[in-house]
């Protein structure tokens, strides 16, 4: 069965995922989330929202592995093996707000920046410390938590919450949309 986006639902789709997250509908990070998930709603093709057969244990299974494996490869500074983990367009909140990648290149670009900054603070690694996965009917997703950026010698470099979009395609999960807040913010996904 296959079914056309119908923009019209787009508010529907929105406030189903907002009633998702423990009615923080109210708050910036939800007004944040709207946005973004308006945003790759309307910047998809138009022949994404169709159905596709799921399992929701092993979609729940492969957010999960995907997620750790996005960290793991991100890690080690692999950012052309973290690139496997992205769909394009891809949105990322930053410090002067929303930026919208149209092509892998530009992506890419961002991320050997973002990481190389990390470096020259000492970073070496990150480890999900809380995770959690939140399946938005068969193709999309809400991934995130409290994670946690080592330097080489183990000691703690900083916390953060984070929150990833994620859409199936064709049976593949990717990650579509980076926010990353303060910790004090991070909501558990159940």
């Amino acid at each position: 069965m296959n079914s056309h986006f119908d923009a019209k639902r787009v508010p529907h789709l929105i406030e189903f995922v907002l009633s998702r997250l423990n009615g923080n509908s109210m708050t910036k990070l939800g007004a944040t989330i709207r946005a973004v998930i308006a945003a790759l709603f309307l910047s998809g093709p138009t022949g994404v929202l169709h159905a596709q057969t799921s399992d929701p244990t092993a979609d729940s299974n492969a957010i999960d592995k995907l997620m750790h494996d996005y960290f793991e490869e991100y890690s080690r500074g692999d950012m052309a093996a973290v690139m496997r983990f992205i769909n394009v367009p891809f949105v990322v909140q930053g410090p002067k707000g929303f930026m919208a990648f149209t092509t892998a290149e530009e992506a890419l670009a961002w991320y050997i920046r973002f990481h190389d900054a990390a470096v020259k603070q000492g970073y070496a690694k990150t480890q999900w410390i809380d995770f959690g996965v939140r399946l938005l009917g068969q193709s999309y997703a809400i991934a995130g938590g409290t994670y946690v950026r080592y330097k080489a010698d183990g000691s703690e470099l900083n916390r953060s919450g984070g929150t990833y979009l994620l859409n199936k395609v064709d049976g593949v999960w990717k990650i579509g949309a980076n926010i990353g807040y303060p910790i004090k913010d991070a909501f558990k996904l159940e």
